[in-house]
């Protein structure tokens, strides 16, 4: 059945999410409570996020953190950073705190400059073509009049209207090449509307005019960062060997274009990160910086470092074209928010912070490279992330980030370490001992309290021995679970991983359900009755598979494995264990 779809922006959201999920999707109500757990409880503030783009359905969240302690330009800052890969905040943390003692970053904006073409076609001869441009060039400015007066107000406006040449590049090719200074806004609109008229103005029956834009690349739309201290300050032991090296590393950087992308992905890191956090363009400032690092014809670093009469410095020039007013960054709540954090900056200070977070990133990969490698601090920020993957408690956090102070953090070796701590750990309860399961529940009474979860002791009863009615084939669910799912949810009953606490099957209703029975005996009576059916179940169907509505079908031998884990785990949550 074909996908394609008329009039889908003419749906409402609801209408587009039903559509998506029935049409794309083996369980549509999985699926549209994954999108909607990411929906703000606020309407209005929902409402808003929704009108940005086309087509929204939900928010994609990514985490929003905070540098503290740079110094720039003696003016103290808390940079906001919006990133994904972790390590990157800390470390740009760790370095802005270095520099703060020896100076912080000094910064200095080279230039604010703005571009964008008229880009058009002409056959004629080239005379001709230049005394028509020297005769309306004046005209030319006065067709943007109306659209430049408030910037030309705040100190903006066009600064110059050249006629390029590029015949030599392709055949009739010429161009209109504007500059402008746009202050504190982005200018994105304000320079596509001048060009626009300006081309409405130029063109004639000879002048065929191919697309008005403004350019990504600004190069003179520059700012510079530096950082610099004596060499036996730096910190480190042989402080001379680790500056010759440190300025090896970026030597390469400059030399090597493989290399030099990598080097500079990471200045991006730290300025990328400020650019979503303050609702700008991190695309167009991406492209501007690498298009800058190929401007002598072969990429090369961004960053620069000499050591010169005992002083070790180190710089970076990047454009970077910036606003703090207009589009995004006066709509999103969070861009707000960041730019009073950072004390309301221009966009001329809004590009020096920028580009010390980036320098600040890109001395922190290069520390790392030239000493103790980039794996062993990136690791070790990333060693949260492993842990939480394999939903390890808070104990076993602790344990495993002690045993790593002094070892390689590796992914292999956490997943190793985790598996040890498991294996002495974890007291599986086996319930098909009768005796065992009763002397353990008979502990409980009503006012029992867990230590997780909703359920009280009762209900935490009643619901082993639904999920048990389940296995002993009682309680059909009628559910389906993918092959595709469980391939890849069912090994995990091979493991001696344990449920972790958030697991729930999409059948499950949030709350817990009513109580069936008088008391907490009756209720073990059950559950002792249903493991009894649960055996003699699959003494009469040894070959039977029933489906469990997480992992898919089971056989007996994988209904114990799981069951071993369920009780466990719920076992757990009374301090039965």
């Amino acid at each position: 059945m074909s996908k394609i779809i008329s009039g889908f922006s003419k749906f409402t959201k609801q209408e587009k999410i039903d559509w998506l999920t029935e049409n794309f999707f083996q369980n549509p109500s999985e699926i549209k409570q994954t999108i909607q757990q990411y929906w703000n409880s606020n309407a209005d503030l929902q409402n808003l996020h929704d009108d940005f783009i086309e087509n929204t359905i939900t928010n994609f969240y990514m985490p929003f953190g905070v540098a503290p302690n740079f110094v720039i330009n003696n003016k103290e800052y808390v940079i906001p950073m919006v990133i994904e890969e972790s390590s990157v905040v800390a470390a740009a943390s760790l370095v802005a705190k270095f520099w703060s003692k020896k100076g912080g970053f000094k910064t200095q904006v080279l230039g604010t400059t703005k571009i964008g073409q008229v880009h058009f076609m002409y056959a004629g001869h080239k005379n001709d073509l230049k005394d028509y441009f020297n005769k309306n060039k004046t005209e030319l400015y006065a067709a943007t009049a109306s659209i430049t007066k408030n910037m030309e107000k705040r100190g903006g406006g066009i600064l110059d209207i050249v006629l390029v040449d590029k015949t030599d590049k392709l055949a009739n090719y010429y161009q209109l090449h504007v500059t402008f200074e746009t202050k504190d806004s982005m200018g994105a609109n304000f320079i596509n509307s001048c060009l626009e008229a300006i081309a409405n103005q130029f063109k004639n029956d000879e002048i065929e005019i191919v697309m008005s834009i403004l350019s990504n690349y600004v190069p003179e739309c520059l700012v510079r960062a530096e950082v610099s201290c004596k060499i036996d300050d730096l910190g480190v032991d042989n402080p001379q060997k680790f500056a010759e090296k440190f300025k090896q590393a970026v030597d390469i950087a400059k030399a090597e274009p493989y290399r030099a992308v990598t080097h500079n992905k990471g200045i991006m890191n730290g300025i990328d990160a400020v650019v979503l956090a303050t609702g700008n363009d991190f695309r167009a400032i991406e492209a501007g910086a690498h298009a800058y690092a190929s401007r002598s014809g072969s990429y090369s670093s961004l960053s620069h470092c000499t050591i010169d009469d005992g002083i070790f410095k180190f710089w970076i020039e990047i454009p970077l074209a910036l606003g703090t007013v207009g589009g995004l960054t006066a709509l999103h709540p969070l861009a707000k928010f960041s730019l009073e954090l950072l004390q309301k900056p221009t966009a001329r200070e809004l590009m020096q912070i920028m580009a010390a977070a980036g320098l600040a990133q890109n001395f922190a990969a290069l520390r790392a490279l030239t000493t103790k490698g980039i794996q062993h601090g990136h690791m070790k920020m990333h060693l949260q992330n492993i842990l939480n993957q394999f939903n390890a408690t808070e104990a076993e956090k602790e344990q495993i980030e002690k045993y790593f102070e002094k070892e390689t953090v590796s992914h292999s070796a956490v997943v190793e370490k985790l598996e040890e701590i498991r294996k002495l750990k974890i007291n599986w309860i086996n319930f098909l001992d009768e005796t065992l399961i009763r002397e353990k529940l008979e502990k409980l009474s009503s006012d029992s309290k867990p230590i997780f979860g909703k359920m009280n002791a009762q209900q935490m009863i009643e619901h082993l021995s639904f999920v048990t009615q389940i296995a002993n084939n009682t309680v059909k669910t009628g559910l389906f679970v993918s092959d595709e799912k469980t391939a890849r949810r069912k090994p995990f009953l091979d493991t001696d991983n344990e449920l972790s606490q958030g697991f729930r099957p999409s059948f499950l209703s949030d709350e817990p359900n009513a109580l069936q029975f008088e008391s907490l005996t009756e209720a073990i009576d059950d559950l002792v009755n249903q493991i009894k059916k649960f055996e003699n179940y699959y003494k009469v169907n040894p070959k039977a598979k029933i489906v469990h509505p997480f992992f898919g079908e089971l056989n007996y031998d994988y209904w114990k494995k799981f069951q071993v884990k369920h009780f466990t785990h719920h076992f757990k949550q009374f301090n039965l264990l």
